[in-house]
């Protein structure tokens, strides 16, 4: 009889398609329930929670009002494992109603960076994680980071794996035609006025200068629009649309104050564009400076450190291309990354 998993997750995300679909094309019955209002899974048996949808920016408190219709589906269900993505928000949900429901599943939680590293008022959010987190037989967590935050939260070690879900490995050769490239969820953790400002101050080499925005609000993007006219910029993007671009791009750079191990910066590097990165621990884990990639912790050392990179010759920046392709190789591998998924934590 086949394994049952089910999923509480976001089924817009391209972090949940990875995981989802590895389970769907191995032959499980996998079950999805969701918040979104738009599935791009391959998951058949999908829930919809709510009419309301999500807010990836937070301020998802809806999500309570479902717990008692989620416990209903997984009574009926009765799943041998459930995996919700981030602790807090789906999570907490997914907990309370397994608990309602009454069922003796594995419940695992996957820890993207954002919902343990820098939640909305800690104070309570903490608390909560903690909750959820000690009742959860297994912990993915994206960055040894994000380990070390949950386990600041009196969580055992031995119930966090560390890990990466990876990228698929194929590569293609494409044109660089575009000098630089951001693409992080648009907030103040991203600190994008900081790599505008900063980007600004070499406008006069008229330079191809490309933003990718998720999650800004209207006002927002036309008033940097309307401020930075020599950039380009882009809302939300179909996910293969924005592997184009980076693929097209010589330097990919992110100023997160803190993070997981974002999936954007491992595309970056297997699509051969060089990381110029803010100097965190997570970034530090894959970038080593000035060997396969910079890092930088002021204005100053990133505009420095760009004006380096666009000077670059042809010979190093193929050697970093070569390090982080082989890098991934070892590291990312989806396929390999899924199967410790499947063995360690579902």
């Amino acid at each position: 009889m086949s394994k049952k998993i089910f999923f509480i997750a976001n089924a817009s995300s391209i972090h949940t398609v990875k995981w989802v679909d590895y389970f769907v094309h191995k032959g499980y019955k996998v079950y999805l329930a969701t918040f979104s209002k738009e599935n791009h899974t391959a998951c058949e048996n999908t829930y919809f929670l709510g009419g309301k949808g999500m807010d990836r920016a937070g301020k998802n408190y809806h999500y309570l009002l479902s717990v008692s219709k989620l416990a209903k589906i997984l009574k009926k269900v009765n799943p041998d494992s459930i995996n919700a993505h981030y602790s807090y928000s789906m999570g907490f949900v997914a907990l309370l109603a397994k608990q309602r429901a009454g069922i003796e599943a594995r419940f695992s939680v996957v820890c993207h960076g954002s919902d343990v590293l820098y939640p909305p008022v800690p104070f309570i959010v903490d608390k909560i994680n903690r909750y959820v987190l000690k009742h959860a037989d297994k912990i993915f967590a994206v960055s040894d980071e994000v380990r070390e935050k949950i386990e600041s939260l009196e969580i055992e070690p031995e119930k966090i794996f560390v890990g990466q879900y990876g990228i698929e490995i194929e590569k293609e050769e494409t044109l660089k035609d575009i000098d630089i490239i951001s693409n992080r969820a648009y907030s103040s953790h991203s600190r994008t006025e900081f790599l505008l400002d900063a980007l600004a101050e070499l406008n006069e080499q008229r330079l191809k200068i490309v933003f990718i925005l998720p999650q800004i609000e209207d006002d927002r993007y036309a008033l940097l629009v309307k401020k930075y006219p020599f950039f380009e910029f882009y809302k939300e993007m179909e996910h293969a649309r924005m592997l184009g671009l980076v693929a097209r791009s010589k330097i990919y750079i992110s100023a997160t104050r803190s993070d997981g191990t974002a999936l954007s910066l491992l595309e970056a590097m297997h699509l051969g564009a060089v990381p110029l990165l803010s100097n965190i621990p997570s970034n530090r884990s894959w970038i080593v400076d000035g060997l396969n990639g910079y890092l930088f912790d002021t204005k100053e050392s990133l505009i420095s450190k760009m004006t380096y990179l666009l000077k670059m010759n042809e010979s190093r920046y193929n050697e970093i291309q070569r390090l982080n392709y082989r890098l991934i190789e070892y590291r990312a591998d989806y396929q390999t990354q899924m199967q410790k998924i499947e063995t360690e934590v579902l």
